[in-house]
């Protein structure tokens, strides 16, 4: 299975968290493919003038069986880098495609955003007539517990698998 990883990543607890599902992938024989959105002009989390100067085109998620989609939680919402990324993408580009949204915060209770970012960016996959997966959330106050984010990435493989690994 080919499954590609589009994140947006500020601190980089995002991306620890991408490339470990990354390489459980990998482990579990998929290929995987990680692209970091790069953005200028982000001042501060509720910024809305930026750009993203490497956003994959819709072609390049097409080649995709399965995508995942990433951001940290700011200001108790999803990060507006993802959030317009996915404004960005075509309505069929993930038709029947299978599609996970996952989140990363600082604070110790989903209740302060992450329900509400993982709801936010499920509900744009949706509209995409993808097969939209449950989920999933990391917290990473004072640093990820490895236990926690080993459990989130297990989730997170076996629902795009359909498996136990």
């Amino acid at each position: 299975m080919k499954i590609g990883i589009i994140l947006h990543s500020q601190s980089g607890h995002t991306a620890t968290f991408a490339k470990a599902i990354a390489a459980k992938f990998t482990e579990l024989g998929h290929e995987t493919d990680t692209i970091l959105l790069m953005t200028s002009g982000l001042s501060r989390p509720t910024s809305r003038r930026f750009t993203i100067s490497n956003a994959p085109m819709d072609s390049e998620i097409a080649r995709f069986d399965a995508v995942l989609f990433g951001g940290p939680v700011w200001a108790f919402k999803a990060s507006p880098v993802i959030m317009k990324y996915l404004a960005s993408i075509g309505t069929g580009t993930l038709k029947g495609r299978k599609a996970l949204a996952f989140v990363t915060m600082g604070f110790p209770w989903k209740a302060l955003g992450a329900s509400r970012a993982l709801y936010s960016m499920t509900r744009k996959l949706e509209s995409f007539d993808a097969d939209v997966l449950q989920g999933e959330m990391l917290r990473y106050l004072f640093g990820f517990n490895k236990k926690r984010l080993a459990q989130a990435v297990e989730k997170i493989t076996s629902r795009v698998t359909g498996s136990q690994s």
